[in-house]
């Protein structure tokens, strides 16, 4: 379960908050094994708003462990991590969700399928999207006008 939010960062500085923290709980919900939650936001234009779910192999079955990664400009990624914690293994985009703000519970429900290695589960189409995205693309767009302006805190 996330810290509300993590570290020292106001939530209205993070537009995205309401997104992870929806992720997050629904996770809880279906029961997948805690794992480590950042959430992130760049300073320049370029810089996208992230949001990473990692599970070490402690939470995973088989060899190593697995990352979700979220960019509000492209959705969702993932990685395969390895085994000795060197490094991870590139997958590549989710392409079972198939929208940048994919439902929390089509996220948990792959991240379930990666998490328990049971990869068929995942392999069906989650065309849903959040009921909030409008809102939170609103808030990002708004912090992208304010970096760009030199007024973002």
């Amino acid at each position: 379960m996330l810290l509300n939010p993590p570290g020292m960062l106001e939530p209205a500085s993070l537009p995205h908050w309401p997104y992870a923290h929806a992720v997050d709980q629904e996770l809880t919900r279906q029961g997948i094994p805690p794992g480590a939650v950042r959430v992130e936001r760049g300073y320049r234009y370029e810089a996208t708003m992230r949001i990473v779910f990692s599970w070490d192999v402690s939470r995973c079955a088989g060899p190593g462990g697995v990352r979700l990664v979220w960019h509000d400009d492209t959705g969702w990624a993932h990685s395969l991590l390895r085994p000795d914690a060197v490094g991870a293994i590139p997958r590549g985009p989710l392409t079972a969700l198939h929208r940048v703000f994919a439902t929390p519970h089509d996220i948990a429900q792959v991240a379930g399928a990666l998490v328990s290695r049971r990869f068929h589960l995942y392999q069906g189409e989650h065309h849903g999207q959040w009921e909030q995205a409008a809102q939170v693309r609103t808030a990002i767009d708004a912090f992208h006008l304010a970096v760009r302006a030199g007024t973002a805190s």
